[in-house]
């Protein structure tokens, strides 16, 4: 997940009370560490939860965005988020919205100045092998004034 500054708002990835920890200090590339998970329900991190399915696991954890802007002229903005490219294994959510490289608004009215928590979810179908099982993609977060 990437934080980029464009104008007078931006947004950043943060940990969540009850999410999984951040991993790089750089505001700007935080990675969310979700650990090693298996099928059994097994994982290797707090807060993150592993659901048995039928024909797939689902992997589950929470994180927090936090909007600021620097002239403190906005009080709400709209955020958006996106695949960095398509994916072809993983269905990946965000508040039970599923993603696609085409952004997609996941909170109209956020208030500007806090931090606001978001659940992430992702489906793994019982298919992948250990050949495919690397997660290679990222979210993108776009954030624009109302």
């Amino acid at each position: 997940m990437r934080a980029q500054t464009l104008g007078t708002l931006s947004v950043s990835l943060v940990t969540a009370p009850d999410g999984a920890p951040l991993n790089g200090g750089n505001p700007t590339q935080r990675t969310l560490n979700l650990g090693t998970v298996s099928y059994n329900g097994l994982t290797t991190v707090p807060n993150v939860t592993v659901t048995r399915q039928a024909t797939s696991f689902l992997v589950t954890t929470r994180f927090g965005l936090a909007v600021q802007d620097s002239t403190q002229q906005v009080s709400t903005a709209t955020i958006l988020v996106g695949l960095a490219a398509p994916e072809l294994f993983f269905t990946l959510r965000v508040d039970g919205l599923t993603l696609s490289p085409t952004p997609q608004v996941v909170q109209g009215q956020a208030r500007v100045g806090t931090t606001m928590e978001h659940r992430l979810d992702i489906q793994i179908p019982t298919s992948v092998t250990e050949r495919n099982s690397q997660l290679q993609n990222a979210l993108l977060f776009q954030v624009i004034a109302n």
